[in-house]
């Protein structure tokens, strides 16, 4: 049983739970810290999250009866992904308080992501997790960020040097696909239609579709990797290159004060068309090769 401590740091936790991350991987691996702690980000609610790297793991009923043999059964493991075909798995336990989720990637997949994305090219997957779907150039954000904690072979190193500088075909390839995005439904016709009904459900999915698509060409303009979508207010004021108040307006936009009637919804229209006019400016000011 490891030792007891009543409020273990991530530093901590990473010497204690080594010998147990390794034994979830079969071959080399490389294990390393993620979110909120590796980009400084974290508060009192932040679980621990552990990237682990390899190109086989153990099963997922495996994992966790490692975890309750080192660490006992309050510690409740849970486990997801596929294991068929290796992509990305998880194993998520609880351990002196502390939520610890351990994301486990093959190293062949983040290796051709990294590649694809340096090429331009960019792939959106639907899932439940996120709430506007997983882009496979978020990948290059958690590279960038996360701390190594173990890299025998120098490939968690390696990729933190591809992504050190941004690839301006990505860059190129996110401003033409989400300006275009984003420009689709200010005069189309069904939204304004849409707005005399006073349809909020069909309104509301427009407005997010468009701002989420204004938030990743900013992110673009800026040659800052999009890092996902929690805590974007505070990351937002701090890109140089962003339409003014950004984050304030987004917010408004997406949280009016008040129920929204014919005139809120005209006037969000409004807002909402003329915070894309000031993101096509800056397109056209920021937005060529260098």
């Amino acid at each position: 049983m490891l030792t007891v401590m009543d409020t273990p740091t991530p530093d901590f936790l990473m010497r204690e739970l080594l010998p147990l991350l390794r034994q979830f991987c079969v071959g080399p691996y490389g294990i390393a810290i993620g979110g909120s702690y590796a980009k400084g980000s974290h508060d009192a609610l932040s679980d621990v999250d552990v990237y682990l790297f390899a190109q086989q793991v153990r099963s997922g009923l495996q994992r966790n009866k490692l975890v309750v043999e080192a660490l006992g059964e309050t510690t409740a493991p849970v486990f997801w992904g596929c294991e068929d075909s290796f992509i990305e798995g998880g194993t998520d336990f609880s351990y002196q308080g502390c939520r610890v989720e351990c994301w486990l990637r093959n190293t062949r997949q983040v290796e051709g992501t990294i590649a694809s994305c340096r090429q331009g090219i960019i792939r959106r997957e639907h899932v439940a997790w996120t709430v506007m779907g997983f882009f496979n150039y978020v990948v290059l954000a958690d590279v960038r960020t996360m701390q190594i904690v173990e890299d025998p072979h120098g490939v968690l190193a390696r990729w933190k040097e591809d992504v050190s500088t941004y690839p301006e075909p990505l860059r190129q390839a996110i401003l033409c696909r989400f300006m275009a995005a984003a420009t689709f439904w200010p005069e189309n016709f069904h939204y304004r239609s849409a707005i005399e009904r006073a349809d909020r459900i069909y309104t509301s999915g427009i407005v997010q579709q468009v701002l989420h698509a204004l938030i990743q060409v900013t992110f673009a303009l800026n040659r800052e990797y999009f890092p996902g979508e929690k805590k974007l207010a505070q990351v937002l004021e701090k890109l140089l290159v962003r339409p003014s108040v950004f984050s304030v307006r987004i917010q408004a936009l997406l949280c009016p004060e008040e129920y929204l009637s014919v005139a809120k919804l005209r006037k969000q229209h409004q807002e909402l068309c003329t915070l894309v006019t000031d993101m096509e400016q800056l397109v056209l000011n920021h937005g060529k090769t260098t």
